[in-house]
């Protein structure tokens, strides 16, 4: 299996020759490996690597950077996801751009070193790499390190993360970077890719360790499965102004988990606008950080909701890494550790689960904060997890199913919805959608409806939701039809979607059977209107 980058694992990129040695490449040697001539186009990949890893190895001879170094660093940063810079969550930190996540001074800085615009830089993988490797050559120029020596390269690792918590830097260097570097990066599945980073388990860095920080927090006020780094006073309001915590706000940095806290646990003015959240949940979500006791407000979130302030009312959690899309889908561990935590919370402050109470940034604030968490957030999905952890306790009543247009967004084992026909048309057009979009489709006297289906385990007496966006070109008599498993005709509402968008509608109780259920949004009504299909619940 040939290994993404073996060629510096314990030594710096001097030449080709010395670093093919000893890694079973079949590459050639002599004057094929002379030292790449700066700017000079890396190679393409061959079957089995990573596409970027001809970017890495380029930038690591110019540079003589330790390639698997650079390679650490930016699946620390992004995980190798070229990150397009268009969000910045915390006002005062630059917008990140590109694979190796380059912002403000050090963004111009690197594309000054590598002779390129500033653009090239935040738009081409390539250019980004060279960037980053050409910051770390002029660290270690400054600092004077061994460059032989992987783990001497570690204060220029902090000083390119260049971060005002020292914590955080340590957080880094050694629990991020310095991990991938001893334990390796395996592929994604079915990827192609037979290895993005073999491990090098003396990897060890010349550089402080974080300090001691403790399980848990203050009794009853915070996640048990947490790590207590509190915030400082100035980042947040004791108390909650008489206030009951009743609504959960989702985030994403739009940066590491290390960056993300270290952020938000720097006091002011460092930090000038004194932000904060309740929790941190890291990329893999093998780890949670709390830094403001849930008795308390944080400041996350700088816009009211349903006309009063957000912040006394919420509990606010963010997620390291960027705003995913469809084409860089947020990973199961974090989404899965994320759930059971909002769980936790709803069941404790007895939170309503519905997309009113459990909200994105996006929802209070869509014009500062339009991409937070993004449109791949899978919140149909992450609803059905918070409902089955809950089981029926706090907050919402009985065990909720909440069936998306878009079946990614959906739990297979209870809730789907079936292709419509081609008379019905994917959207984002209207904004207040729930989850990723909906259908929309033009009325007509026929049989052509939108069906979600949802699975019960035993009869029982079910109230249904539906979601919609709202214009003028809506039906005022949209057919909501509800079938039993057996296919009988429970019942039929029409419902005026010109008005009530963007929130759940009460359709009805109707009495559903065990198996497979459904409500279909039918076409058939007064022609001229758009009917639309967006979500349903079952409570």
């Amino acid at each position: 299996m040939r290994r993404l980058l073996c060629l510096l694992m314990f030594a710096p990129v001097l030449s080709a020759s010395a670093m093919l040695s000893g890694c079973g490449s079949d590459e050639g040697s002599g004057e094929g490996d002379a030292t790449l001539i700066p700017g000079e186009a890396a190679g393409s990949p061959t079957a089995g690597m990573h596409p970027y890893q001809p970017h890495f190895d380029a930038a690591a001879k110019e540079f003589s950077v330790p390639a698997s170094l650079l390679v650490a660093i930016g699946y620390a940063e992004t995980q190798l996801y070229h990150v397009p810079g268009d969000t910045s969550e915390f006002d005062g930190v630059p917008a990140a751009y590109g694979v190796m996540a380059l912002r403000g001074d050090a963004l111009a800085k690197g594309a000054s070193l590598v002779g390129l615009s500033e653009e090239e830089v935040q738009s081409e993988p390539e250019a980004n790499i060279r960037a980053a490797a050409a910051l770390l050559d002029a660290h270690a120029e400054e600092m004077g390190l061994d460059r032989a020596d992987i783990g001497a390269w570690a204060p220029a690792v902090a000083a390119y993360f260049n971060h005002p918590s020292l914590d955080a830097q340590a957080h880094f260097v050694h629990d991020e970077v310095y991990r991938h570097l001893r334990e390796g990066i395996a592929a994604p599945e079915d990827s192609g890719i037979d290895e993005i980073l073999a491990a090098n388990p003396e990897a060890t860095p010349k550089f402080p360790k974080p300090q001691f920080v403790g399980k848990g927090g203050p009794a009853n006020a915070v996640y048990s499965g947490s790590i207590w780094r509190p915030a400082p006073s100035s980042n947040y309001t004791s108390g909650r102004g008489g206030k009951k915590a009743e609504l959960l706000v989702i985030h994403t940095c739009a940066g590491t988990y290390a960056g993300c806290w270290g952020w938000l646990t720097t006091p002011y003015p460092t930090n000038p606008n004194k932000t904060s959240a309740h929790y941190v949940v890291n990329e893999s979500g093998s780890e949670i950080s709390a830094l403001v006791d849930e008795v308390n407000t944080a400041h996350h979130v700088g816009a009211s909701w349903n006309g009063l302030p957000t912040n006394p009312r919420s509990v606010g959690i963010e997620h390291g890494g960027y705003p995913y899309t469809s084409a860089n889908p947020w990973k199961e561990g974090q989404i899965a550790a994320s759930a059971k935590l909002s769980c936790d919370i709803v069941k404790r402050q007895n939170i309503i689960r519905d997309r009113q109470h459990i909200i994105g940034h996006y929802q209070p604030d869509p014009v500062n904060r339009a991409n937070d968490p993004g449109t791949g957030f899978p919140w149909a999905d992450y609803m059905n997890r918070i409902n089955t952890c809950v089981d029926g306790g706090g907050g919402g009543g009985s065990t909720t199913i909440t069936v998306d247009s878009n079946n990614a967004n959906n739990n297979s084992a209870v809730a789907r919805i079936v292709a419509p026909s081609a008379n019905w048309t994917s959207s984002t057009n209207v904004s207040g959608y729930y989850g990723t979009g909906y259908y929309a489709a033009p009325t007509a006297a026929i049989s052509d409806g939108a069906t979600f289906e949802f699975y019960l385990a035993a009869a029982g007496s079910k109230q249904v939701y539906a979601w919609w966006t709202s214009a003028s070109d809506r039906s005022t008599t949209t057919p909501f039809v509800m079938f039993n498993a057996s296919g009988t005709n429970l019942g039929s509402v029409s419902k005026n979607q010109q008005t009530g968008g963007g929130a759940w509608q009460l359709l009805g109780t109707y009495n559903f059977t065990a198996g497979w259920n459904k409500v279909v949004v039918s076409r058939w009504t007064t022609t001229g209107y758009q009917v639309i299909a967006d979500a349903v619940q079952i409570r």
